[in-house]
């Protein structure tokens, strides 16, 4: 987060923080969609301010296990009749300005800070506790405050703003690597753009960019990936995005379709389409000169894909409603298949903090069941022939959602085995090294993992 300004700007950012943390709270909504109600707050949103507010509701709700832990710790007895969802959230804001964030002057974020949540409260004994709670934070020291808690694996959840549940499953899985792998999905990771090439130069996109503020830097190892430098306007607000330039995707979701390797001509079945990037970045590699049948069973997204089929101008794409966990009926088979299964997406939680916070180990479970189904039926569709292939790949980092799921997949279908992958950029899979796992902190990319499938050669 840059600079807050003064006080009057800090005071509207505090305020609309707060209000939009609790509106994705009461709503069970995404931060994104949260993020929508601000124009309603404060009418039209300079973008600087909007950045601002954005950066503070984020960094707020990545942290929340901490700043709730800060707060009960202190106001414990009050939680139940005192402190309503207004006040809690408000108190979340500041405490996460006060504690975490140093982007503000000091005396400044604690003048402003208590003046707006005392200002809140009537009660007087409420008062006085919050006084005494913001003197204590002016001097907090998270290094005594860590050393307060006992179980080691909670220590390192708090410490990295995690659930516990999970940072206990990755110890297991990557031990030492684990804090590293925590670590980078507390930082941002960088914007890339994947340029849509079969209506466009690269050099004539780069150019718009370049017209439009942006600076941009060609990727080494995908053809068709920039990565965003700088800018002075959002991305989404441009002319170039508008009309289909590009698409924002991460490089190592950009990675899965050139593993897919589609070729023109190839009937393809995206099983999970929308809301359709993979889907419009097959047809653009197969020069829209292929097949590609896009399943998904969520009306909304399928809107959203159908949209980006129009402004990317393709013709070989054919969306239909459907839900693969039933069984494939279909009355012909495919030369690729692309299974980017429905899944817990911690791969992701840099760029979504509340996600971490939806999912526990019971949903990662069911969430791999659904997984296995998927893969399971678009399996039986898959042609017969050298080079036809099937990748199935998850947004997640954990194990449960990858490894077991394949390796179950792989004993109930002994026809089936591990096809090299024609572009490796992650790590090894140690019971897979056929398949990679893109970590945000050795890849700079969001977390990822690709395992490419085939039938076994007669």
């Amino acid at each position: 987060m840059t600079n807050l300004m003064d006080s009057k700007n800090l005071k509207v950012i505090i305020t609309s923080a707060a209000r939009i943390v609790s509106h994705y709270e009461e709503k069970q909504i995404s931060l994104r969609n949260a993020m929508k109600i601000l124009p309603d707050i404060m009418g039209e949103v300079p973008s600087k301010i909007y950045s601002q507010i954005h950066a503070v509701v984020f960094e707020t709700i990545r942290h929340q296990n901490v700043l709730n832990r800060i707060i009960h710790l202190n106001f414990q007895r009050l939680l139940a009749d005192k402190i309503d969802s207004k006040l809690r959230n408000l108190l979340r804001v500041v405490t996460y300005l006060l504690v975490i964030s140093k982007d503000v002057e000091n005396d400044l974020r604690f003048t402003v800070a208590s003046q707006l949540t005392l200002n809140s409260i009537s009660d007087p004994k409420l008062t006085s506790l919050l006084e005494n709670y913001f003197e204590a934070l002016r001097s907090w020291n998270m290094t005594s405050f860590l050393e307060t808690i006992d179980d080691p694996e909670e220590k390192i959840a708090v410490k990295y703003s995690h659930p516990t549940w999970l940072v206990r499953d990755w110890l297991k899985f990557f031990g030492d690597e684990t804090e590293n792998i925590l670590e980078a999905a507390n930082q941002i990771q960088p914007v890339y753009l994947r340029l849509n090439l079969l209506n466009h130069d690269k050099t004539d996109i780069i150019s718009r960019l370049r017209e439009e503020d942006v600076e941009v830097e060609e990727d080494t190892d995908l053809f068709d990936i920039v990565k965003v430098i700088s800018w002075k306007l959002p991305i989404p607000r441009l002319s170039s995005f508008k009309e289909g330039f590009y698409y924002i995707q991460d490089k190592g979701s950009a990675l899965i379709s050139h593993v897919l390797d589609p070729q023109e001509g190839e009937i393809v079945l995206d099983a999970c389409a929308a809301p359709g990037g993979k889907t419009t970045h097959i047809a653009l590699l197969q020069k829209d000169l292929g097949t590609i049948i896009a399943l998904d069973n969520h009306y909304r997204r399928m809107t959203e894909l159908k949209t980006k089929i129009k402004l990317f101008k393709l013709k070989s794409i054919s969306p239909i409603l459907y839900d693969l966990r039933l069984k494939a009926n279909f009355n012909i088979k495919f030369d690729k298949i692309l299974i980017d299964a429905p899944c817990s997406g911690s791969g992701t939680f840099a760029s979504r903090p509340d996600s971490k916070w939806r999912v526990d180990r019971h949903q990662v479970k069911w969430l791999s069941k659904l997984q296995y189904s998927l893969l399971s039926n678009a399996a039986s569709v898959l042609k017969d022939r050298n080079n036809c292939a099937l990748v199935y790949a998850t947004c997640s980092l954990h194990p449960f959602e990858n490894e077991s799921v394949v390796k179950q997949f792989l004993v109930d279908h002994p026809n089936f085995e591990l096809h090299p992958q024609k572009i490796f950029l992650g790590t090894p899979i140690p019971e897979f090294p056929l398949a990679q796992r893109l970590f945000p902190h050795l890849n700079h990319t969001q977390g990822f993992t690709i395992f490419k499938l085939g039938l076994k050669s007669i």
